[in-house]
């Protein structure tokens, strides 16, 4: 009897065991697994592994030649503007270490959803080919030799690699054009039959950013002061001046710039896409944001002088001491 319910308790941990490792595997690959090798053996495998949503496996008729050396690619986290670094991380990193870029096709569908013709191909035509985990890096600090392959991980920024390139980014990331006209066709909205406008974008990053300030910066989020300081920078610079707000909170702006006639904001009646809101900030002459990826994509692929808010410990202040053209206010 004593053995019959040993048995029987040894194999309910043994399966118990078994599922929680199973549960690990799926939910933390790659970074999750240092300690034992992760099941991965062709890159159709690795790409799933890198997307955080199921990716059903594309059939190609074709099917190109597996990379010599290794690859630089990278994991998907984020919203829009996190996977634009994600992209723009892979097509950077693999114009400095001479490696073949992939990018998974998660980021890619959403990223064409805005961009046209990005060049940095997905694993598709590679699926087939075999991959060994115990070959990878997550940086290129860590990268010694070309056989290495390199896996950024998600939610990575960096703007000292992909600046150093900064003309050559943002051709690589040129708007749809379909997108481009709904944007102008805002801009002339706005602008209200007046000519030679300056258009300056901003960008009001509210609802789920405010405590993200208050917790993981130990910062005051932005207030009004902020973006109307930011606003007479502009003003005593241009006689013509328009700011195009875009915001999560529409609300919110509609209440603090109810008496500002030089203020247009968008996505009041109907809410914009993201894809078309990127359109409108990157089609304006100048920009100001408060915080958020999507505001410095905004304001990098727009050009022109930038005002941010200022928060030291931020990723926009590092791509602010590396354009000459931003500028920091508290």
């Amino acid at each position: 009897m004593f053995n019959s319910h040993h048995n029987i308790l040894f194999k309910a941990i043994i399966l118990a065991l078994c599922v929680i490792s199973s549960v690990h595997i799926f939910l933390f690959p790659l970074y999750g697994l240092e300690t034992q090798p992760y099941a991965v053996k062709t890159l159709q495998g690795l790409e799933q592994s890198l997307c955080t949503i199921s990716m059903r496996h594309h059939k190609t008729g074709k099917k190109a030649k597996c990379p010599n050396y290794g690859i630089v690619t990278v994991m998907q986290g984020g919203r829009i503007g996190n996977q634009i670094w994600e992209y723009a991380s892979v097509w950077a990193l693999a114009r400095r270490t001479g490696l073949e870029p992939y990018i998974p096709r998660c980021i890619k569908l959403k990223l064409e959803q805005v961009f046209s013709s990005l060049s940095v191909p997905t694993f598709e035509e590679i699926a087939h080919c075999p991959f060994e985990m115990d070959k990878f890096v997550k940086s290129l600090d860590e990268w010694n030799y070309t056989n290495q392959s390199i896996i950024l991980p998600r939610y990575i920024v960096q703007p000292e690699l992909v600046l150093t390139w900064v003309q050559d980014i943002k051709q690589e990331l040129t708007i749809k054009k379909k997108l481009l006209k709904k944007a102008q066709y805002i801009l002339r909205m706005a602008a209200k039959n007046r000519t030679n406008c300056t258009f300056v974008g901003v960008h009001i990053r509210r609802t789920d950013y405010i405590n993200r300030v208050m917790t993981k910066y130990s910062a005051k989020p932005a207030d009004l002061s902020f973006y109307t300081a930011a606003m007479k920078y502009f003003e005593k610079k241009y006689l013509r001046v328009i700011f195009i707000i875009v915001s999560d909170d529409p609300k919110w702006c509609i209440k603090q710039f109810a008496g500002n006639t030089k203020a247009y904001i968008t996505g009041t009646t109907k809410p914009n896409t993201p894809a078309l809101d990127l359109a409108v900030l990157s089609s304006c002459n100048h920009s100001i944001f408060d915080y958020g990826t999507y505001g410095q994509w905004g304001a990098i692929l727009a050009g022109g002088e930038t005002v941010f808010y200022s928060i030291k410990d931020h990723s926009s202040y590092r791509v602010g001491q590396l354009l000459p053209n931003w500028h920091a206010l508290p």
